[in-house]
């Protein structure tokens, strides 16, 4: 269905203003979507969900283009984002998520791998926001025809409206029922504790730094000591014993299937303790679900969401686990893993739609036990691991989830390690 045709049957326009916007574009030429906000029928926030419905693809929010990484934004030069009109989002592993105007033009997302050495996510973005990030993180002015439009177009304005849910990466789509719009969410935080109380004098300097970025995985710690430039793309690698490192060449953009070498508890902490950089921690926890579970996933925390991330399993397909994005405020074993006292979920999955489509995703069929083990650094939540067994093995034991439990806790002091490290440095 095309965009003016969704926004007439939800009552966003009248048929006058479809007709208007119609002839404006007729006469001025442009995008639709930008004419109708041109036109003031239509706010960007709106306009960018409904982009996100007609196109199938998931939105980058005002809030996203807003908190774009350091360390993606440097991917591109200014005439580079300027004229593929895109704003990286996120250096995530061996992927860049960006927001673009056009998420279907495969011309435009072979240059931006090409440039970028990294397999490219899209979202959908309206093209005047588009341009207003671009002139913002850039330099480069955005075209005459936005320049009336000043500031408005910046992301962090609040919601006022009721919206559709757009759909996500890795899920079907959602049910087109109104209901409140998304709100920049506040950071998860594990179990129903109270809030920590304030740090101590004793603390250091950088504690809120620590607490603000924790849930961002500090992209900088392995991005930002040297520029995107400065750093070659290197070969993805099918087999690793400390898990795979840099980024996929522009001439094989997919991602590689890792074996991954599998850790005990003791040994798997041992190599945490060891680690030089997030990317080692987490290749840490994926050896030990390795040597744990028949099936696993990691997940990066963000924004009431979980990102896949890492993969282990024979028939799991990385690229599948990479696309599926959790949202942890729907009823699933993830959320009560994140709402658990002890930030740790195993016993039977919990009937759900989210579920029975994760378990495509996985391509395998639902376990009897499965097991979600949380990581947060002061009650920050970073990552979710998810495990399982199959067929006849048993399910693991209290000494073993005990085990993974205390690789999740070496886990976060790692990264607060690292966080730290950083801070100094």
């Amino acid at each position: 269905m095309k965009l003016g045709e969704m926004l007439l049957r939800d009552g966003r326009i009248t048929p006058v203003q479809l007709e208007e916007a119609i002839a404006f574009q007729a006469k001025s030429g442009g995008r639709f979507g930008t004419v109708l906000f041109e036109l003031g029928f239509i706010d960007l926030d709106a306009l960018t969900v409904y982009l996100g419905l007609e196109l199938g693809i998931p939105i980058a929010s005002g809030a996203m283009l807003e908190r774009a990484k350091r360390a993606a934004v440097r991917m591109l030069t200014p005439e580079q984002a300027y004229k593929y009109k895109c704003v990286p989002l996120i250096v995530q592993d061996r992927q860049l998520i960006a927001a673009v105007d056009e998420p279907h033009d495969l011309g435009t997302m072979d240059s931006l791998a090409r440039i970028t050495g990294y397999r490219v996510i899209p979202r959908v973005a309206a093209e005047v926001r588009i341009y207003f990030y671009v002139e913002r993180y850039y330099g480069i002015p955005r075209p005459s025809r936005f320049l009336r439009f000043g500031d408005s177009p910046r992301g962090d304005q609040p919601y006022t409206d009721a919206l559709p849910a757009p759909p996500l990466p890795g899920l079907p789509p959602m049910a087109l029922r109104p209901i409140a719009a998304p709100r920049p969410a506040p950071a998860l935080r594990v179990g129903r504790a109270p809030s920590p109380p304030p740090p101590p004098p004793e603390e250091p300097e950088h504690y809120d730094a620590i607490a603000l970025e924790a849930s961002d995985m500090l992209e900088e710690i392995t991005h930002d000591v040297a520029s995107a430039a400065e750093a070659a793309p290197a070969a993805p690698i099918e087999h690793v014993a400390s898990g795979p490192v840099g980024a996929a060449r522009d001439s094989d953009i997919r991602p590689a299937v890792f074996a991954w070498d599998p850790l005990d508890a003791n040994a798997a902490i041992a190599a945490i303790e060891a680690a030089t950089d997030r990317a080692l921690v987490a290749d840490a926890f994926m050896r030990h679900a390795a040597w744990l579970f028949d099936v696993a996933a990691l997940f990066i925390a963000r924004d009431n969401l979980a990102f896949g991330w890492k993969a282990h399993g024979d028939g799991v397909d990385t690229a599948r686990v990479e696309c599926a994005v959790i949202p942890l405020e729907a009823p699933s074993i993830f959320q009560q893993a994140v709402a658990s006292e002890r930030g740790f979920y195993h016993g039977p999955p919990t009937p759900s739609a989210l579920l029975h489509h994760w378990f495509k995703v996985l391509r395998c069929r639902e376990p009897r036990d499965a097991t979600v083990a949380t990581v947060a650094i002061r009650k920050r939540l970073v990552n979710l691991l998810y495990g399982h067994r199959s067929g006849d093995r048993p399910a693991p034991s209290a000494l073993e989830l005990d085990d993974l439990n205390r690789v999740a806790e070496a886990g976060a002091a790692a990264y607060l390690r690292l966080i730290a490290g950083a801070k100094r440095g």
